[in-house]
């Protein structure tokens, strides 16, 4: 008896959760990126990039002050909250009609590599997205699952763990915005006036 009401409160919170998903609506992806995963994995790089020691291979615990540990557990915690509702949503948009993402007014524009920037409309994403749902997901859940680390190390103040994630941030973004953005270069600045702005 105790497990079946355990699995009923289960399903109704798990409905609940939905419910309150659909009624606030998922955020897009590009106002996650924009909005949360890009600033804040900032905050932990500068964070980290502050605190190397002479020769690159590793954080000085003692260059991490109380407020850097405090702004790691925040950072973890807005980028774990956001990828989890990514990686459980059922329906993702990557961009409301009027939002440009972040490369459109460039595609086919050679980049500073020399090739032409890759990325495409915000349709176009989403049917990468739409392709390989289950590739999203896996995606969204491996940046959970480093977000986690952070919010981790910022609880122990283990300057290895929080290296060990910092580091390795870099390749989980591209990891994702390789298949689904179609690049991780980023794009060449927007024109002004017929003119590139630097």
């Amino acid at each position: 008896m105790v497990r079946a009401s355990t699995a009923v409160l289960a399903a109704a919170a798990a409905l609940a959760l939905y419910g309150c998903a659909r009624k606030d609506e998922t955020p897009t992806i590009n106002a996650s990126m924009t909005g949360v995963m890009e600033p804040k994995a900032e905050k932990i790089w500068g964070i980290a990039s502050h605190a190397y020691n002479d020769i690159g291979d590793a954080l000085l615990p003692e260059k991490i002050s109380d407020a850097d540990w405090k702004e790691i557990g925040e950072a973890g915690r807005a980028i774990k909250e956001r990828a989890a509702i990514l990686a459980t949503a059922p329906h993702v948009v990557v961009a409301t009609a009027n939002e440009p993402i972040m490369g459109s007014q460039a595609v086919g524009q050679k980049g500073n590599l020399g090739k032409a920037w890759e990325a495409v409309s915000a349709q176009a994403v989403q049917a990468r997205i739409e392709a390989d749902r289950p590739g999203f997901q896996a995606k969204a859940r491996v940046l959970v699952e480093a977000a986690d680390g952070l919010v981790r190390a910022s609880q122990t103040k283990d300057a290895a763990l929080f290296y060990k994630i910092a580091s390795g941030m870099d390749e989980v973004c591209d990891g994702c915005h390789e298949p689904f953005w179609g690049t991780d270069v980023p794009p060449p600045l927007p024109l002004a006036g017929g003119q590139r702005v630097q």
